[in-house]
């Protein structure tokens, strides 16, 4: 050990014997990586921060210009295999001054969830690179075998496990940056024991609403620890905001100094962003200012928007259309204003009656001294009249009761009209999904999911706005909603654990691909996608 320290002492004194040069640690200088590429960071980051599916270009430039050396770069892509786990490759280089590595690196990760929105998260960097001296200012004696400068146009394998603990928005992690590495050209361990790279993470998140079209904010502050070999342990604080439209970030490094940076995202896909740092430190603070570039580009296609010139309706469309418009709360309105006529007219023949059976009672008076026949001829006409009187008011009677029937059965008649054509529609909806499946095709376009049943739910095509693990974003999400008139509702998938918004419900498949491709008549213009239940 002794004689390795010694050689790489010789190098650094020769690193430092440029004016305005200080020797670089030996990590990767990945401390400001919040948003894209953050699993470099740390492996578990890929589950859920670098924006899956993605392919990203990361590059920092210490305290150089563009063309100069030191530099980091990272070129990776990665994606979800499934709720819990997600994978990714990438081509990385770091140049410490002294030492050139050129390679690539794959990452895995897998969470395990819990009860109460505990989470377990594992992950792991596996890395292969060349590494080689990059600073050609000095160049070895051939004669003079030095056994650490082996290490020079040496394949090197790296192994960084990672893992974090999380509830809500609080976790806790930890990753290793070279627990494990061989050195295949001298079949050896590359780093000593004393060697190793440590960070450890703590921060939270937390969602926040900003102005009218930004949504899906969150502020997240995040403090580490990292210890480098040959160098003082590094303390850093980082704070990212961001949203669907832009990120803004800040941060603090014992050695490399503050940082501040921004970004924006383009046409639902692009991403572009830049940092800056300065040195704080006594050692660095007369050095240029560092400074990163990040461009990303997230797959996984948005809705495709057709834009509709004109329209054909056919013929079932069309009866639809009328049995929509005999809406049975109307009819019954109309039902009961003619009740109401009719018991009105009714009234009035009452009152003519009655006023007539006056008449006829005055004109007895008058004839009171007359003969007992003209009485017997009056009183027949009476009785005659009470009798016409009860017949045409039994005749009415009949006559409502018939209306109201009619009436009823005509209301009955165009419930069952409309429930046969939905029943028609939905029958042809599922056999056109039928067929689908059966030719191997996809049932619709993007993302779709479907399960047997849900304690509760009824059967049908839901409209997902967005899943959630944890109960507070979820109602922050459904509250947002509801500001925007929209009432969302959600419902719980034990199988994923998680909490599925839906904008609406809908009877068929059909019905749900035209709230999609149309932004839900345009009160929502994010992604969504389709959820079925298939039984109750």
């Amino acid at each position: 050990m002794d004689k390795k320290y010694a050689i790489y002492a010789i190098l650094f004194a020769i690193f430092f014997s440029h004016a305005q040069e200080v020797a670089v640690p030996t990590d990767l200088r990945q401390h400001n990586l919040n948003e894209f590429n953050s699993s470099l960071f740390n492996p578990v980051f890929s589950l859920d921060r670098n924006n899956p599916q993605s392919i990203a270009w990361w590059s920092r430039y210490q305290w150089q210009t563009i063309d100069a050396d030191p530099t980091s770069i990272f070129l990776n892509y990665s994606r979800k295999i499934n709720e819990q786990s997600s994978i990714g490759v990438g081509f990385i280089q770091n140049n410490t001054g002294v030492f050139l590595n050129t390679g690539g690196v794959l990452n895995y990760a897998y969470a395990f969830n819990f009860d109460n929105n505990m989470q377990l998260s594992v992950g792991l960097n596996v890395f292969g690179f060349s590494s080689e001296i990059a600073d050609d200012r000095y160049t070895p004696d051939p004669d003079i075998l030095l056994p650490q400068l082996e290490v020079s146009n040496a394949f090197i394998m790296q192994f960084a496990p990672g893992v974090r603990f999380s509830v809500d928005g609080f976790s806790v992690g930890f990753t290793a940056g070279n627990l494990f590495d061989y050195n295949f050209s001298t079949n050896t361990s590359y780093s000593e024991s004393d060697e190793k790279i440590y960070l450890g993470m703590v921060d939270y998140q937390f969602p926040i609403t900003l102005f009218s079209g930004v949504d899906n904010a969150f502020l997240r502050p995040l403090l580490y620890v990292k210890s480098v070999p040959y160098g003082d342990t590094q303390v850093g604080l980082n704070a990212l905001l961001s949203s669907n439209k832009f990120w803004v970030q800040g941060g603090y490094n014992s050695f490399y100094g503050i940082s501040g940076g921004l970004g924006g995202r383009f046409f639902k896909h692009l991403s572009l962003g830049a940092l800056i740092e300065y040195g704080t430190d006594a050692e660095i603070k007369n050095q240029d200012p560092s400074f990163e570039l990040i461009a990303g580009y997230t797959f996984g296609s948005p809705d495709d928007r057709k834009k509709v010139v004109g329209f054909e309706v056919d013929e079932e469309k069309e009866a639809l259309v009328q049995l929509e418009k005999e809406d049975p709360l109307e009819e019954e309105e109309d039902q009961k204003a003619e009740e109401l006529k009719l018991k009105e007219e009714l009234t009035k023949a009452e009152a003519l009656a009655e006023k007539n059976a006056n008449k006829k009672s005055k004109k007895q008076k008058r004839v009171r001294g007359k003969k007992k026949k003209a009485l017997a001829e009056e009183l027949r006409l009476a009785q005659e009249l009470a009798e016409a009187k009860r017949l045409k008011e039994k005749q009415e009677a009949e006559a409502l009761a018939k209306a109201i029937q009619m009436k009823e059965q005509k209301r009955l008649d165009s419930i069952k009209n409309m429930e046969l054509a939905l029943a028609k529609k939905i029958q042809e909806d599922l056999d056109r999904i039928a067929a689908r499946k059966k030719a191997g095709k996809s049932v619709t376009q993007g993302h779709y999911e479907e399960v047997d049943r849900i304690e509760g739910q009824k059967a049908g095509f839901y409209l997902i706005g967005n899943v959630y693990g944890t109960s507070r974003y979820r109602d922050i999400f459904v509250q947002n909603l509801k500001k925007k008139g929209i009432d969302a509702k959600f419902f719980y998938l034990a199988k994923t654990k998680w909490d599925y918004v839906y904008l609406e419900r809908f009877d068929t498949l059909s019905d749900a691909e035209a709230a999609r491709d149309n932004d839900f008549k345009g009160n929502y213009k994010e992604k969504t996608w389709i959820f079925r239940i298939i039984g109750e």
